[in-house]
């Protein structure tokens, strides 16, 4: 999520907010069996949900049913030395 969150932030997360329909613009924290953990801007797009970072180098994530992606918590804030 760099720019915004940096490697070694401490994030702060609720992990009772995981309604993907109460997310749309919200940093959120996702699963995957395979992958792992993932932080990235939950974004609806008219039926299309999408993961996104901040940093336009890794590619966005369209969750779907065939890939097996959950939405586990909501990032409420996150602290980090300043560069």
């Amino acid at each position: 999520m760099s720019p915004l969150i940096h490697d070694g932030y401490i994030v702060a997360v609720d992990s009772a907010q995981t309604e993907i329909g109460r997310l749309n613009g919200k940093i959120v924290i996702a699963w995957h069996r395979d992958k792992g953990l993932t932080v990235s801007r939950l974004n609806r797009f008219d039926h299309t949900i999408v993961l996104q970072s901040e940093n336009a180098s890794y590619e966005s994530i369209t969750l779907s049913g065939k890939q097996k992606w959950k939405i586990v918590a909501r990032v409420l804030w996150w602290i980090g030395k300043a560069p």
